[in-house]
């Protein structure tokens, strides 16, 4: 009877311990930010700040927030545990996206997480044909283990760049 008690009072504690440590550990998770610092700047004005632009942020496949961006930059906080994607668009310019993977951020990560780009649109020309943009990213961030932040993917960013250079030259 007494080991009976015992084992009943030794789940019980288990139970709780459970209870009050799961909400914890996922409200900490949630807390995992990265920070994502973006400059727009047009190709055709020589890398001047492009201003006045439209963002759209979508996480996990569906839209999130949509940024009319007055300036030429934009900060925007990514929780962990997500697949972001970010489109640049401008009205009479290529719209851009980039694909940004929270997803491997670890959950005891306190180290401030930042990740910067430059997202160079460029205007809509007869002749060439980058449809292509409209599925594929431009750049793919992912965490890096060892630097312990986002990185970028440079060279499929340096792939992509080189199908738009091969795009405008086919003109």
């Amino acid at each position: 009877m007494y080991l009976l008690m015992s084992l009943n009072k030794l789940i019980l504690i288990f139970v709780l311990t459970f209870f009050y440590a799961a909400p914890n550990i996922a409200q900490h998770q949630s807390k995992v930010k990265a920070r994502l610092y973006v400059k727009l700047k047009s190709v055709e004005k020589f890398r001047k700040s492009l201003k006045s632009t439209t963002n759209y942020i979508y996480s996990d496949g569906k839209i999130i927030d949509s940024v009319f961006c007055k300036k030429k930059s934009m900060v925007y906080t990514l929780d962990a545990g997500h697949l972001y994607k970010v489109e640049f668009s401008k009205t009479g310019y290529v719209s851009k996206h980039i694909i940004i993977n929270t997803k491997e951020i670890p959950v005891n990560s306190r180290k401030k997480i930042k990740l910067k780009a430059d997202i160079n649109l460029f205007t809509v020309k007869d002749g060439i044909n980058v449809d292509f943009l409209k599925y594929e990213p431009v750049s793919i961030a992912y965490y890096n283990f060892i630097t312990k932040t986002l990185i970028w993917d440079y060279d499929y960013n340096r792939s992509v760049v080189e199908k738009i250079i091969h795009a405008s030259i086919e003109k």
